[in-house]
């Protein structure tokens, strides 16, 4: 049997393990899920509302804790950490406020032959999960929070190196009121994926991962014609058309280029400059890259923590070395660190080739990339150059300039003057490689029901 693991990136060290789950006993967790789905989804919405807001309590009074959690199994620095744990909180009052209204029926007055017609947004039933250890309970959220709130249940499958913070997000629900059953926390096989998709009583599932994982899990929905939504990587571009402080702009983007050890799905893991700014954005960067402090995440001098695991770290200090192999430039960081954990510095690369491997692929870490364009056109041409359409920004202070090329860009959510932005309030999702389907807002209250239509007339056989 196979086990989940708690393996602290601060130090390298094996913590804890969980035993993941039978293969044989998942027919009584999906009968118990199933169950539990035909009493929660006749439960009142506002009841669910009231659930939600008492966990939205529960996880604020233990944010402290909660980060601390994350941040021995993935390395995410207490700071950040607890700003993930607010955001959650964030997202289950935003939906306990929203979801009610947004749910109503959608009546279709314009529709003719019938004195009524209208679209009812029933739940679908039991939903899997299956979620990255990036944001280890925003992710979870983002997809469980609303569909909670449609009346769904939910399976859970999180990365395998966060078992405690997934069993606390149940058991944090479950305080607030959840009924038992509603939502599962389960160690769960990725061999055994298919086993919950192919019961008839599961309707649907979202991933949040690699190319690889979700073409795999799209396969298997597909084949069992279940609905899914996917997603998954980015080469995000972040584009530099002109400010009036070079400096500044350099630090943040930096800042944001190496939060969460660069390991966030939107990161602006391609800085596109055009040619006037290029050296002094380049000086300007190497610098702020110098100064990002690296630590435990638990060291409150600490910018950038430990990446979420060895092979994670080697494998993003062996692709920067090719690169430099390859012809780029390294002018900065992009080596292990000498010290207990998964520690690397960040690095700083320029003279990228665009048909090369981190030119094309992502780099999920501390890598700062920046590439020259000649003028806006080749900006954007160089932006749109990707198989990726997650998140991409524009920095400009002609913010008309700024809707007008972002407008041009071929991504899911596109951004001027801010970088990896998401809350409740607005949808979330990519194109091409970087998936399909919405998260957060509305969109994430409809991917997983039934649009129900129903039309009445009066019974009149002779009219």
């Amino acid at each position: 049997m196979s086990t989940f693991a708690v393996t602290n990136p601060n130090t390298g060290r094996v913590e804890e393990t969980f035993d993941s789950v039978p293969t044989q006993e998942l027919p009584s967790i999906i009968d118990e899920a199933d169950e539990a789905f035909g009493k929660w989804r006749s439960t009142p919405v506002e009841q669910r509302a009231s659930i939600l807001r008492s966990a939205a309590d529960i996880f604020e009074s233990r944010a402290d804790e909660l980060a601390d959690i994350i941040g021995t199994e993935m390395g995410k620095p207490r700071k950040q950490g607890r700003a993930e744990v607010k955001k959650v909180a964030y997202t289950a009052r935003w939906y306990a406020d929203n979801a009610p209204e947004l749910l109503e029926p959608t009546e279709l007055p314009d529709a003719q032959g019938a004195d009524r017609t209208y679209v009812k947004h029933d739940p679908l039933g039991v939903l899997l999960g299956i979620m990255p250890w990036n944001f280890p309970y925003n992710q979870i959220a983002r997809f469980a929070i609303p569909n909670l709130m449609v009346g769904n249940a939910v399976l859970m499958k999180q990365a395998a190196i966060c078992p405690r913070s997934s069993q606390a997000f149940q058991e944090i629900l479950e305080e607030a009121g959840l009924p038992r059953g509603v939502y599962t926390n389960l160690y769960l096989n990725s061999s055994d994926a298919e086993k919950v998709l192919e019961d008839f009583r599961v309707k649907g599932v979202s991933l949040t991962g690699s190319e690889t994982a979700g073409a795999s899990v799209a396969s298997i929905a597909a084949k069992h014609l279940k609905k899914s939504v996917l997603e998954l990587g980015g080469n995000d571009p972040a584009v530099v058309l002109d400010t009036d402080d070079v400096t500044a702009l350099a630090q943040k983007l930096v800042t944001l280029r190496t939060a969460n050890a660069g390991q966030v799905c939107t990161s602006p893991k391609r800085l596109i400059v055009v040619q006037d700014l290029y050296d002094d954005f380049v000086s300007a960067a190497q610098e702020a890259v110098e100064n990002v402090t690296v630590g435990a995440y638990d060291d409150p001098e600490t910018d950038m923590g430990p990446l979420s695991s060895e092979g994670a770290r080697d494998e993003v200090v062996e692709r920067i070395q090719q690169a430099v192999q390859d012809g780029a430039t390294l002018h900065t960081g992009g080596e292990k660190l000498p010290r207990d954990g998964w520690f690397m510095s960040p690095a700083l690369l320029t003279d990228i080739d665009l048909d090369s491997d981190l030119g094309c692929n992502e780099l999920f870490g501390p890598a700062v990339m920046v590439f020259k364009a000649e003028d806006e056109a080749d900006a954007l041409r160089i932006a749109n150059r990707t198989q990726y359409g997650l998140m991409a920004s524009v920095w400009t202070q002609d913010t008309e300039r700024g809707q007008r090329f972002a407008e041009q860009i071929e991504a899911g959510m596109t951004l001027v003057n801010t970088h990896m932005d998401s809350s409740p309030e607005f949808p979330f999702g990519g194109i091409n490689n970087s998936g399909y389907g919405r998260e957060n807002a509305g969109w994430a209250l409809r991917e997983f029901t039934n649009e129900r239509l129903v039309r009445i007339n009066q019974h009149n056989l002779t009219g």
